[in-house]
């Protein structure tokens, strides 16, 4: 039902108290109630043909100009009756919106029976197909959107649900080293606003080996004093790949990797990745193994005279990246001797300084134009012939 009886005929007498900008008057008070008629008749028209957005447009006019309460009970009929045919739990919170705004505003009035039945019966119905809607977002949210979905659902006080998306986040692959801080960060924030002050500072750990620079935008409770526990304990310089440089490598022969893996006192890396390719053309191939087996270049992919583009990746249990070595957009360069170099020599090359390997100064020489995250200073003698390349972010 909607509340039209008797509601046209209270319009023609009601006062105005809505619109301080007009000017007042019996003239601009008589103007006002025929507007709000012909909006509450236009209103009724278009709620029943169905079309119960035009409906609600006119019914909340009528309503801004008369402030009759009973209108608050066909704008809640209006919602009702989208809900219905579209169970999305916003229209039905709207409708009870309504029905509860007309119960408050006039308690006496001949729709309030209505009204309240109305509210017994969307109450639960709306509750459980928010917690369906809530549920479903949960398991679509990936990557980036699940992170803000954690945010907000954190800014709300929703903890549990928070924590949810974050776990999820975690186990998922192909993440990248910046997003994996800030949600194991955000987790640790989770942790500490349940009460879970250690689990806050193995978190917060896990994300200072990713960021050690991270830091707590707003601290809630006992938030700072996890970080700081954590700070404490975690291993200065974050997680990093060392790796040795290669120089020129013989053809037809497997080239071995050595890559180090550093600062990782939180066991993130289970595994390490060996992208290559012939240089500059098609999709890279991979190979992996588990620190501390070393990495190989496939003596297939190694022809004599050629040079291969790579780059390393450390990966978490999932497979998500947590640091780097090169990258596919920038990778190092090895350069493979030519069979008739190495007959003339007699012998395998002699080894010379890293700073006179070609493959760093193309690496340097790349960045110098401004093509990725490494530069100059990060790369580096460590005094023991290695090279050091800090974990970047790709993703």
């Amino acid at each position: 039902m909607l509340a039209t009886a008797g509601v046209a005929a209270v319009l023609a007498i009601a006062p105005v108290v809505a619109g301080a900008a007009a000017p007042a008057g019996p003239a601009s008070d008589a103007a006002r109630r025929e507007e709000a008629k012909a909006a509450f008749g236009r209103g009724n028209t278009a709620y029943n043909l169905g079309k119960y957005p035009e409906a609600i447009a006119e019914f909340e006019n009528a309503y801004a100009l008369s402030r009759l309460p009973d209108i608050l009970f066909n704008l809640g009929q209006c919602y009702r009756k989208q809900w219905e045919a579209d169970k999305r739990s916003e229209l039905g919170r709207r409708a009870l919106h309504y029905y509860e705004a007309l119960v408050r505003e006039a308690p006496s009035s001949r729709v309030r029976p209505d009204a309240d039945q109305f509210i017994a019966e969307l109450g639960p119905a709306v509750a459980a197909a928010e917690a369906q809607e809530r549920q479903g977002r949960i398991a679509a949210a990936r990557g980036g959107e699940a992170l803000k979905l954690a945010q907000s659902m954190f800014a709300a006080g929703q903890l549990v649900d928070a924590a949810v998306v974050l776990d999820r986040l975690l186990r998922e692959p192909d993440n990248g080293r910046e997003l994996l801080a800030e949600a194991y960060l955000l987790r640790g924030r989770v942790a500490a606003g349940s009460g879970d002050l250690l689990g806050a500072e193995v978190q917060f750990r896990r994300a200072l080996e990713l960021r050690p620079a991270a830091e707590i935008p707003d601290p809630r409770g006992q938030e700072t004093a996890a970080l700081e526990a954590a700070r404490k304990t975690a291993v200065g310089g974050g997680l990093r790949l060392v790796q040795a440089p290669l120089g020129e490598v013989a053809p037809g022969e497997p080239a071995r990797v050595d890559v180090k893996v550093e600062g990782d006192a939180e066991k993130l890396v289970a595994a390490l990745e060996l992208g290559y390719r012939p240089a500059d053309t098609g999709a890279y191939l991979t190979a992996r193994a588990k620190p501390p087996m070393p990495l190989e270049v496939p003596a297939a992919a190694l022809a004599g005279g050629g040079r291969v583009d790579y780059y390393v990746r450390a990966l978490d249990e999932h497979g998500s990246v947590v640091a780097e070595s090169g990258a596919p957009t920038l990778p190092f360069r090895l350069q493979v001797a030519a069979p008739a170099t190495l007959a003339a020599r007699g012998s395998a090359p002699a080894p010379t300084p890293w700073y006179g390997k070609w493959w760093v100064w193309t690496l340097v020489g790349a960045v110098a134009i401004g093509a990725g995250a490494v530069t100059y200073a990060e790369t580096r003698s460590t005094g023991d012939g290695l090279l050091t390349f800090p974990g970047q972010t790709t993703k």
